[in-house]
């Protein structure tokens, strides 16, 4: 018959290393114990929940600077899509078009999912509502170019 694992406080080996090796969901630094995000991340995050759709870029970014955080800090967290969800800028996007919208009368209906997909087809350079240089945008299969 196998003996069990040592355990520690209810906690065998392995599981106590997994533990420790807690790290971020957006930049994999060290999270800390049961702990998902770090603490730069989650200020990043703070920010940006509290004052999405109240500020404009402008305004965030002043935000991001009085909290000490660098450009690629921020980036890092705005641009992390976890676990396939839309990303916290792709969120923005989503909020501040759909405050600018209402401000001039018309419904805003954009969704974050909807930006993360036009930014993934956009990336690819295929996909719904993308052509390429030169492609009449109504017939994707035509050419603007000039017949010589």
């Amino acid at each position: 018959m196998a003996r069990p694992l040592p355990c520690f406080y209810g906690l065998c080996r392995a599981q106590r290393e997994q533990l420790k090796l807690m790290r971020c969901q957006y930049c994999a630094a060290k999270a800390g114990m049961l702990k998902k995000i770090c603490p730069v991340c989650v200020r990043v995050i703070t920010i940006v929940e509290i004052s999405a759709g109240r500020l404009g870029w402008t305004g965030l970014v002043d935000q991001f600077v009085a909290e000490g955080l660098s450009k690629a800090q921020v980036d890092r967290v705005l641009d992390t899509e976890v676990a396939g969800r839309p990303a916290l800028r792709d969120q923005l996007t989503s909020t501040m078009a759909n405050v600018v919208m209402r401000g001039l009368g018309m419904p805003g209906r954009q969704s974050p999912e909807d930006v993360q997909r036009i930014r993934h087809n956009a990336a690819s350079g295929a996909g719904e509502g993308v052509w390429a240089h030169g492609e009449d945008p109504a017939d994707p299969g035509t050419s603007r170019a000039k017949p010589e």
